[in-house]
């Protein structure tokens, strides 16, 4: 984080991304051994995780992105030999909102230029904007609903999160994408 700050203090071009688990998790959850944690690069210390979450905060970070990898249980059921990855596309906002918004650190439009706006103009795609007649892209969010993530109850293919058992604060209810609903919360 800090040769990205020092390369953008310079003048650099240059951007960084990160996603929720290394802001919100340490090393220490490799210590179970669970495969479901091992993921590239791998979680680090606390002095690691605070310079992350500085740098979402102060900007040097420009974008929060899932780095979604899943695996079956079969590729995750040994830690040794394990691929890296982990799954992020439902837990994503929840996480970000868990530990940057609900904490004051960051605003709801802060989240929102670091997980949406930022990343499109990054890969120079469309930043959607709501009016008259225009196709929804948005989300419908319950910005303070807790829930506990159950890898089983996840719509991926996969389970392989590092968020199992954890309470995160805020839930997607619905997703609209070219004005089509693509994702409707369930709760049985």
């Amino acid at each position: 984080v800090e040769l990205i700050r020092q390369a953008k203090a310079r003048g650099v071009k240059v951007t960084c991304e990160t996603c929720p688990h290394y802001f919100l998790l340490t090393e220490e959850k490799l210590l179970a051994r669970d495969a479901d944690f091992r993921m590239n690069p791998p979680l680090r210390e606390e002095t690691d995780r605070l310079a992350v979450e500085q740098g979402v905060c102060d900007g040097t970070i420009d974008c929060i992105v899932t780095d979604h990898a899943p695996h079956s249980a079969e590729e995750k059921a040994d830690f040794e030999t394990a691929p890296n990855g982990v799954v992020g596309l439902e837990t994503s906002l929840a996480a970000a909102l868990t530990g940057l918004y609900h904490t004051g650190k960051l605003t709801l439009a802060d989240i929102v230029r670091l997980m949406a706006e930022t990343p499109r103009k990054l890969l120079g795609l469309p930043v959607p904007r709501l009016h008259e007649g225009a196709d929804a892209e948005l989300i419908l969010v319950d910005l303070n609903e807790s829930w506990t993530v159950d890898p089983d109850k996840l719509h991926s293919k996969s389970h392989n999160t590092v968020f199992k058992g954890m309470t995160l604060r805020g839930r997607v209810h619905t997703t609209i994408t070219g004005g089509e609903i693509r994702f409707q919360y369930n709760k049985n």
